[in-house]
């Protein structure tokens, strides 16, 4: 039977069947594309849940390559609260499974509109794949598990790397700062590997803080807050504890003042401009609340998990197996049932969400 940490370990596979897949893979998109990437004026990620997370911790590095406006928005408000769309904008419709309902409406409307679209997902069997224009495959297959850990990583991956293919085409990076990012990208799997027997041993040492803590709360600054996000969707739908994700400096702005003995705050480092701030909340809520812990390279004490990162600007992929090791062993620790598949006939009676 295959476990959530069997996917958590697959990650650094998938990590690499992207990167030596890349030219392949994106053949279709370039092709579409033809000489209208001079023309590209936005770059705009839909997708709900991992999906949303995914897009939100590779938004900042697509942006900062391409030299195109990125932004992400969940499919409720790109198709009923949106009210422009730009026609020089590239869609990207990002569904693990391809069954999103919503995402999978937002497609059809740009496509209706006459506007490129790609979908990224699973397989190119998959319904939202089938109905794009342009077809990306993540590279991860079919993953067991409907609490996605392959799939963020490999989501997150699949736009920065489309990211640096456009950013390179677009001359808005160089050949050699190309190379150079995908010198970084390739010691990210083994990076990876490393990284999660460690975050096993280091949760045997620090479980408790998590297990007995009423809420968990993530926090980072920049493409970290998309992994704080992921990481509170994952410990909210494996062991289903309390948990919720800031953006760092929302999580200074007010959260502070709901902060209390009860709450285990995690904060994610990666030693850039917010280094200060992320530290100096992780020494209030250690020396105030006994109850807290930095994920990252710089860190304050012994019990914090410290990580020497090699992926430079893909460093979020770097932490994310930490946080997902961390709802994996609180469901685990705490007895969830992480092995029988899921039977959603009751909740599907009431809504539906995929289809």
């Amino acid at each position: 039977m295959v476990t959530i940490l069997d996917c958590i370990e697959r990650v650094p596979q998938v990590l690499e069947t992207i990167i030596e897949k890349r030219h392949k893979n994106l053949e279709q998109l370039f092709s579409a594309l033809e000489n209208k990437i001079d023309s590209l004026e936005e770059i705009v990620f839909v997708g709900s849940g991992t999906s949303n997370t995914s897009a939100i911790t590779s938004k900042i590095f697509v942006e900062k390559v391409t030299g195109i406006k990125t932004s992400v928005v969940y499919p409720n408000d790109f198709c009923f609260n949106t009210y422009y769309y730009n026609p020089k904008a590239l869609y990207v419709f990002t569904s693990q499974t391809g069954t999103s309902i919503v995402a999978r409406q937002a497609q059809k409307m740009m496509q209706d509109k006459g506007f490129l679209t790609i979908g990224i997902s699973e397989s190119p069997e998959t319904p939202i794949a089938k109905e794009s224009m342009v077809f990306l495959d993540m590279c991860c297959g079919k993953e067991e598990h409907l609490r996605r850990t392959i799939g963020y990583c490999a989501s997150v991956f699949t736009h920065m790397i489309m990211g640096l293919e456009l950013g390179l085409r677009k001359g808005s990076i160089t050949q050699k700062e190309y190379d150079d990012y995908h010198a970084l990208a390739a010691k990210v799997p083994d990076s990876h590997r490393s990284i999660t027997p460690r975050a096993l041993e280091w949760m045997d040492k620090n479980r408790r803080n998590f297990l007995r803590s009423q809420c968990v709360v993530f926090t980072g600054a920049d493409a970290l807050q998309g992994v704080a996000l992921e990481a509170a969707v994952k410990v909210w739908e494996i062991p289903q504890h309390i948990s919720i994700g800031y953006e760092l400096e929302e999580g200074l702005h007010g959260a502070n003042y709901g902060y209390n003995h009860s709450h285990c705050v995690v904060v994610l480092n990666n030693g850039g401009r917010d280094n200060n701030k992320a530290l100096a909340l992780a020494r209030w809520v250690k020396d105030v609340f006994n109850n807290g812990f930095v994920i990252g390279n710089e860190v304050v004490d012994e019990k914090d998990f410290a990580i020497d990162f090699k992926g430079g600007d893909f460093n979020c992929l770097e932490i994310a197996p930490v946080v997902q090791i961390i709802a994996y062993r609180m469901g685990l620790d705490q007895g969830s049932d992480l092995i029988t598949p899921d039977d959603h006939k009751v909740m599907k009676s009431y809504f539906k969400t995929h289809g």
